[in-house]
């Protein structure tokens, strides 16, 4: 890629910025960088680059924190990981985590916040593609926030959390303090967002190639859409906003629009018995991070990042005992699961599915294939479960199986009613877990069901509690709330 993935490594020069100052003294901004297109291009790219590499972001804990809280991994021996595992937050190593998470979230927001402020400012008609950058720039805000409220807010489904005290929706460039805003007004505050982003995104209707025409090359901002927060990211992420608030019938309506738009699909069955891990798939991708190219360092650092294993030395991760079993119950009228084999290294009981084989294979030091190594954000399977859900919730089990068919066939298994199963929550849910094993997805999905969380230590979390659901906010918000105040 001439463009994209050489101008992804260059990031805003901003300085930190502390918890509830998110615009802090001091910090400014090149003005010169928002006299063209490329300047907004040129910030945007160093936004896409902090998500993807910083640790506490995307680069790591944004899917850590849910495989490790969920049960699909284990880090029993790692200071930080181990007592995550275990819901203890007080202790020294899950106080920094949370605290960098927290603080590291909104510096990228504040970055976000002066492309906007600049985007609004010079107005749609200023460049070219003026209108995608305000999308994207909207998008990725709205994306930012939902992590945020998802991991340090009480479940929207707690009829009693919509008052509560959610999180500060920062949407400003400035030194004010923003003050914090209830679960239900930051859930407003993401697809005000949102859907201001979806509809000025139109023009990547066209941007975006059709199904089977998409690679890995580029030569502007406008080519690789996956790599960026592009109109269908867009709606996909409405339709998950709309999931976790348990609205199902405008969650189904946004993934319906995904579907049909007929830009995504399931990859091809051979892509499971060949696979190319580690990488945002052409075919199934909807948004996903470039995550640059292989060096002896970068390599290390992936692995590390990425490589969930139980006997790998530069990996603190251990999988789920049920790991295998989930794949392969032992029958043979089902089909055969191929992500088993395609995701997981028996030999080495370790999760191979989001690192691609040049960060760990010696006879592998370059790539070659005709993918983008990256981390997936979104893809086109979950918009199918989406749907599927909506209906099993309204007693179509018959219209539900026809959105989960696709994915199993995809994968290798016959359909609901060849395998002569009854589709219901429970089915739908463990063949979640199966497509999302690695993402960051359990531990949302538990709260979505309300199911009962066992931690590594034996004890279980009731599932109907908000509490088993939040992750404290870091005593240094509040304190430097006291200082200003």
């Amino acid at each position: 890629m001439k463009k994209l993935f050489t101008i992804i490594s260059v990031c805003l020069t901003l300085s930190g910025c502390s918890f509830l100052d998110v615009n802090p003294k001091g910090e400014t901004f090149d003005e010169d960088m928002f006299t063209s297109g490329e300047g907004y291009e040129d910030a945007l790219y160093g936004v896409y680059a902090e998500l993807s590499s910083d640790e506490y972001l995307f680069g790591g804990y944004y899917f850590w924190l849910p495989e490790i809280m969920g049960g699909n991994s284990t880090a029993i021996g790692d200071y930080k990981l181990g007592n995550m595992a275990l819901l203890d937050w007080d202790t020294a190593g899950p106080i920094s985590v949370r605290k960098s998470v927290w603080g590291n979230s909104y510096e990228v927001i504040n970055h976000l916040n002066n492309i906007i402020a600049h985007a609004e400012e010079g107005g749609e008609d200023e460049f070219t593609y003026s209108k995608i950058y305000k999308g994207e720039a909207l998008a990725l805000r709205a994306l930012v926030h939902f992590e945020l409220v998802n991991f340090f807010a009480s479940p929207y489904w707690s009829a009693s959390s919509y008052k509560e005290e959610g999180i500060p929706y920062v949407t400003t460039y400035s030194f004010t303090i923003t003050p914090f805003s209830s679960v239900d007004e930051v859930f407003g505050y993401i697809l005000a967002d949102l859907k201001e982003a979806e509809s000025i995104m139109g023009e990547d209707e066209s941007f975006i190639e059709e199904l089977g025409s998409r690679d890995n090359s580029a030569s502007g901002f406008t080519d690789a859409r996956i790599t960026h927060m592009n109109l269908y990211a867009v709606q996909a992420l409405i339709a998950r906003t709309y999931w976790v608030m348990g609205d199902l019938e405008n969650a189904a309506t946004y993934a319906k629009k995904v579907i049909s738009s007929g830009k995504f699909g399931m990859r091809p069955l051979q892509s499971f018995v060949q696979p190319d891990n580690g990488t945002l798939d052409l075919y199934e991708t909807i948004f996903g991070l470039y995550v640059g190219a292989a060096t002896s360092s970068y390599q290390t650092r992936n692995v590390t990042k990425y490589h969930l294993s139980g006997t790998s030395t530069t990996s603190s991760f251990t999988l789920a005992s049920d790991w295998a079993s989930l794949y392969d119950d032992g029958s043979s009228t089902s089909g055969t699961d191929y992500r088993l084999s395609a995701w997981f290294d028996d030999s080495e009981l370790t999760l191979t599915k989001l690192v691609n084989k040049i960060y760990y294979n010696s006879s592998s030091s370059s790539y070659t294939g005709n993918s983008i190594i990256g981390a997936n954000v979104i893809r086109i399977p979950e918009m199918y479960y989406i749907v599927a859900e909506y209906y099993l919730e309204n007693g179509d089990a018959t219209t539900a199986a026809e959105y989960l068919d696709p994915v199993l066939t995809s994968r290798g298994l016959d359909d609901i009613a060849t395998q002569g199963v009854t589709l219901d929550m429970d089915r739908l849910y463990t063949e979640r877990r199966k497509e999302f094993y690695g993402d960051g997805m359990i531990w949302h999905e538990m709260k979505h069901r309300q199911t009962n969380l066992t931690v590594t230590s034996g004890t279980t979390y009731d599932g109907t509690s908000p509490a088993t659901w939040t992750i404290p906010i870091p005593d240094e918000e509040y304190e430097a709330r006291e200082d200003i105040s």
